[in-house]
């Protein structure tokens, strides 16, 4: 009911020229798909979506050293530094943007005062209104949350590794980054799917981060498909429009999902 239904609603959706308010829609079929093809903000914002996805693999690797430490280590109040390492991820989307701002403000902001401080002064600059680095400024604030989440993934994963194997590799004489390479990360392979599917598919539906931060700009340099989507649906009331962007970037989202799990059990 609450995701058949909308999702059929939205396929006829887009095959109309509708503005959602008018009574009488008309079928315009697929013509809506050719111009989202042809728009060339369908095409930045997609780079824009890969390039995120490419800066997501930072908080992956983070939160897999992480879980690597804190399950292997064991140091006093593991728990704490596991509860603290999470914590990022529990605030709101909201919030963390707001902080992120204060973090990137050109004059008053923590990143800046700390190039001074280091006597790199000269690379301070307004990160999120510089379009040169506002894309990567706001997917690495973006991605800082995330690397908690993966931890407690991994984690889970580590926990269900044979501590026998580990103890059969020390045996025949494996040092700490041959245990990790032949037995940890074999054994995680199920573990890392879950973690990187579920990365991709938030980094390639991203919105709410970008919309209270940057709402795009500045000049287009930080859209995203879901902000393309919104700015033609519900502020050019481009319904039909916009609901062909949302297929478009729904079957992408799909697709790609599918063919790296694919690709990746044929590997196992």
């Amino acid at each position: 009911m609450f995701t058949l239904f909308p999702l059929g609603r939205l396929l006829v959706l887009s095959l109309l020229d509708w503005d959602g308010i008018s009574k009488n829609p008309q079928w315009i079929w697929f013509d809506n798909y050719s111009a989202v093809f042809a728009n060339k903000f369908f095409w930045l914002a997609l780079r824009h979506n890969l390039w995120w996805v490419v800066l997501a693999s930072i908080p992956i690797i983070l939160g897999l050293a992480l879980a690597v430490v804190l399950h292997f280590a064991k140091p006093r109040g593991r728990n704490v530094y596991r509860t603290l390492v999470f914590l990022p991820y529990t605030l709101a989307v909201v919030v963390s943007g707001f902080m992120w701002m204060w973090i990137y403000h050109p004059q008053t902001g923590a990143i800046n005062a700390f190039l001074e401080l280091i006597g790199l002064g000269s690379l301070a600059r307004g990160w999120l209104g510089d379009p040169n680095t506002a894309l990567s400024a706001l997917a690495m604030a973006g991605a800082w949350s995330g690397y908690g989440f993966t931890m407690v993934l991994f984690l889970a994963g580590l926990g269900n590794i044979e501590t026998a194997l580990y103890d059969a590799a020390s045996v025949d004489g494996a040092n700490a980054w041959q245990r990790f390479r032949h037995v940890t990360f074999p054994g995680l392979a199920n573990t890392t799917n879950v973690v990187i599917v579920i990365v991709f598919l938030n980094t390639m539906r991203v919105f709410d981060f970008v919309y209270v931060t940057t709402k795009g700009g500045p000049i287009d340099s930080t859209q995203v498909l879901a902000t393309i989507i919104y700015r033609e649906t519900f502020q050019y009331f481009r319904v039909g429009y916009g609901s062909a962007f949302a297929v478009v970037t729904m079957i992408i989202i799909m697709a790609a999902s599918l063919v790296y799990l694919y690709l990746r059990e044929r590997g196992r």
